[in-house]
């Protein structure tokens, strides 16, 4: 397996952590394989490390390339420097299809809480949606994020027929983020 991070944006210590499975060997006949860009949770505080590289090591072991997002957080989070961070790291990845044997048209995203917020909004309102999405207790309204986020989006007032397949998912014993807040 290669593994190596890139920075993205070193002044918002942003990193793409790339883990690519070893083509040739027992795979010789497996040149391409689909992709997953994990968008880890953290209330647009921080990025929570149990929401990447364990993510990122099951989607390796069902056989995905793995991408791990590390966006804006903190004072570098002001909208829309994440979904700016996700484009950049989304077109690195479709620019190096070949190089890193990702399947072009089966790139999805996958993201937690604030992460999963971030993924809806990729596949809603960015330049380079993903081929699908999924989004864990992602708090999705606008008016959950209001009170100490204000100016970030609601990617459902921003479904279109370009939006990507998308499955959402949530846990009724959430404290932080509740099932109504997730559709």
């Amino acid at each position: 397996m290669h593994y190596d991070k890139i920075i993205l944006d070193e002044k918002r210590n942003v990193s793409l952590t790339v883990m690519i499975q070893d083509v040739g060997g027992e795979f010789q006949k497996l040149k391409k394989r689909p992709a997953v860009l994990i968008l880890p949770g953290g209330g647009y505080a921080m990025c929570s490390d149990r929401e990447a590289e364990p993510v990122a090591f099951a989607y390796a072991k069902a056989g995905y390339q793995a991408f791990i997002l590390r966006y804006s957080v903190k004072e570098h989070s002001t909208w829309p420097n994440p979904l700016n961070d996700y484009e950049m790291a989304m077109e690195m990845i479709r620019s190096k299809t070949e190089e890193w044997h990702v399947y072009e048209d089966k790139i999805a995203v996958i993201g937690f809480s604030a992460g999963g917020h971030l993924a809806g909004c990729a596949a809603t309102m960015s330049k380079n949606r993903p081929n699908a999405a999924i989004l864990g207790y992602a708090a999705l309204s606008k008016e959950f994020w209001e009170s100490f986020k204000p100016g970030i989006p609601s990617p459902v007032l921003e479904v279109d027929d370009k939006t990507c397949p998308c499955f959402l998912f949530a846990a009724r014993d959430d404290v932080l983020v509740p099932v109504s807040e997730t559709v």
